[in-house]
């Protein structure tokens, strides 16, 4: 019998399958092999079997959500739970035909999303490890981490950790600035900023990050509502972006604020020139809010995300809790050391530099306890 020590990187998309290409590059091919989803065709009848062991409903509940947040088409959701429910049994053949017992290792982008998770439950039934890959929590990073990415990381939550954590890391003092999707709303001439904001920067609202970990605000109109509520008692301005990379357009919101004297969008300031002058900053889970501690801003967490600690950010669970934070937010402590020891940890111990040697550190973390 052949051992079980092969790795899989497994391609959903083409950028994926170039970057798993510069892996093969800097590792060693004997035991690492590229899967690209949309060209595996073949499917395993005998994995009809195991259908009534795995979990797809998971998958199928992402899909429903992120079609709805996308399309915005009120298709009747029994209709979507069919065609996904069959999608979902077809991608697990698929996927169960190209994944043999041989593999002991899958490598995947993010994990959360619908052909990912049913790849997730082929691994499970075929007992692959799995490890995860993503962009990174701070500039010119990537994450490589074996438990899960952004809340389900391994990033430790004890403030008592970072308490202790020393390191002599320096911490990068520039943002990567996102390009748009080529759409005017980044572009044109920048309005003057209030004196006092609160920058609040939006979210995609098909993400991961906001379908699976978002709880309470399902999506950014819902969070401009409540946005919208906070402002009409309060003293502060408060400031919203769009993310570069959503593809929802928020006309109805632009034109709502237009009557709404302090709420504006400034789509064409740079993330960092809106982080660096606000009083403060309100995110659901965004990596906005990370970068907001490299500049030392209060940060107040809305969703589930790994960085919701005590001492470092601010968690609130409904509106009624942002709204006294916000309240007080000059009076808030600052701990600057407890900040710059997590942001070291993630920089110089959790993260991956994005250089030459990237490819080459994935190849030996891939590799490590290697059967």
């Amino acid at each position: 019998m052949e051992q079980k020590n092969k790795i899989v990187l497994f391609a959903f998309r083409k950028s994926q399958k170039v970057f798993f290409d510069n892996i093969l590059k800097n590792c060693s091919k004997e035991n690492l092999k590229i899967i690209t989803s949309k060209k595996s065709f073949s499917i395993s009848f005998n994995a009809l079997k195991e259908i009534k062991n795995v979990q797809l409903n998971h998958a199928c509940d992402f899909a429903i959500k992120e079609f709805y947040a996308k399309t915005n088409i009120q298709i009747p959701k029994v209709l979507l739970l069919v065609y996904f429910n069959i999608f979902s049994i077809i991608n697990f053949l698929r996927y169960s035909a190209v994944l043999d017992n041989n593999y002991s290792k899958m490598l995947i982008w993010n994990g959360g999303k619908f052909r990912q998770l049913i790849a997730l439950e082929v691994a499970k039934s075929k007992k692959i490890k799995v490890y995860y890959f993503e962009n990174g929590l701070l500039p010119n990073t990537i994450v490589f981490d074996e438990k899960g990415i952004n809340y389900y990381n391994s990033v430790p939550r004890d403030k008592k950790f970072f308490q202790k954590y020393i390191s002599d890391g320096v911490l990068p003092t520039t943002l990567v600035p996102r390009v748009g999707k080529n759409r005017k709303i980044f572009k044109g001439d920048k309005e003057l900023l209030p004196v006092k904001y609160i920058f609040i920067p939006f979210q995609v609202d098909y993400d991961t990050q906001i379908i699976s970990q978002s709880h309470w605000i399902k999506n950014m109109r819902m969070f401009f509502d409540i946005i919208e509520s906070i402002a009409a008692n309060s003293i502060y301005h408060f400031i919203i972006k769009e993310h570069p990379s959503s593809g929802v357009k928020y006309d109805d919101l632009h034109k709502r604020v237009k009557n709404i004297p302090n709420i504006s969008f400034r789509n064409t300031y740079s993330t960092q020139e809106l982080i660096e002058n606000s009083l403060a900053v309100v995110t659901i889970n965004s990596t906005v809010g990370i970068e907001s501690l490299l500049f030392y801003k209060k940060v107040i967490v809305l969703g589930d995300a790994f960085y919701k600690i005590e001492g470092i950010t601010y968690g609130v669970n409904n509106e009624k809790e942002l709204n006294f934070l916000l309240s007080t937010i000059e009076t808030l402590d600052l701990d600057k050391t407890i900040i710059d020891n997590f942001l070291k940890y993630l920089y110089c111990d959790y993260l991956i530099s994005k250089n030459d040697a990237m490819y080459q550190v994935f190849c030996q973390k891939l590799l490590k306890d290697r059967l």
